[in-house]
């Protein structure tokens, strides 16, 4: 005789676990990926991840291999609190400067070294060369509600005697520099007719489009928190959301529609303050 007490009591047990066996999904291991870059892909830690596969951090994970990948769940466990992240772009791609150390561009990504051998297939004999192009964790960023700075406290078309030093690396190539007149917070950089205007530090794209009579304006934020405030552009080719390393083409230089001169300005701005960009941080 079928004890209905016992049915009812096994389909409530199943009932309220269902929403936590659904919270799992796996990820096959492709080539050259580390524990810490599955992690950061679907937006759990390193822990989270070892913990779902009983295993360590300096556990060895082979190409093929599945791994369940846990999704943070609702105290009710009745909803999804959280999404995996895009896995359309699984690395950012950072070109290696000169001077550049294995542990400099490990540390700047919150990876260890051997992680980043791994992810990049090299042995330990490997040395880098200036505009080798290496993989390196993926940059996700929230810019939904970014806290941008405001550029309204300085007028681009107004510019002191005071001059910049144009042997440094600019956005665009041998630029004559200028500085804006009032706080020294931005400079006016002269360029060919529809130059190429490129990233001078690595960051993600926070905002892109037309800001307050600056014209068409990209703002990139560095992983040291400093913004970059690229502005009167021509056209721009990167939208936000997007992770650009130095060297990367942000669009074209605009023209200034008094004077007819081909320019942009360049702003960066530390914890909101606007500092000289010539003593910002590059590369």
């Amino acid at each position: 005789m079928i004890n209905r007490k016992l049915i009812i009591a096994v389909f409530a047990v199943l009932t309220f676990f269902a929403p936590v066996f659904s919270q799992t999904q796996f990820h096959e291991v492709k080539k050259g990926e580390t524990l810490y870059a599955i992690s950061r892909i679907y937006g759990i830690t390193v822990d989270e991840l070892c913990a779902a596969n009983s295993m360590t951090k300096n556990s060895v994970i082979k190409v093929g291999q599945k791994l369940a990948v846990p999704q943070k769940k609702t105290d009710n466990l009745s909803k999804k609190t959280t999404v995996p992240a895009k896995t359309e772009r699984k690395f950012d791609t950072y070109t290696v400067q000169k001077g550049d150390t294995f542990y400099r561009i490990a540390k700047i990504n919150g990876i260890t070294v051997d992680e980043l051998k791994a992810l990049n297939n090299l042995d330990n004999d490997s040395i880098l060369k200036a505009g080798q192009k290496l993989k390196i964790p993926v940059t996700i960023v929230d810019t939904t509600n970014v806290n941008l700075p405001d550029l309204t406290t300085n007028d681009p078309r107004v510019y002191s005697a005071k001059k910049g030093d144009s042997s440094l690396v600019w956005p665009v190539k041998n630029p004559q520099v200028t500085y804006m007149k009032g706080k020294v917070s931005g400079v006016q950089l002269s360029a060919a007719r529809n130059e190429t205007v490129t990233v001078i530090r690595a960051g993600t794209v926070m905002y892109v489009g037309n800001y307050r009579g600056y014209g068409q304006v990209v703002f990139v934020q560095s992983k040291t928190g400093h913004i970059y405030a690229y502005s009167g552009l021509g056209t721009i080719k990167v939208k936000r959301g997007d992770y650009v390393v130095f060297g990367d083409a942000l669009g074209t230089a605009g023209t200034d529609s008094i004077k007819g001169t081909s320019q942009i300005c360049l702003m960066v701005f530390q914890k909101s303050n606007p500092i000289d960009p010539a003593k910002a941080p590059r590369g």
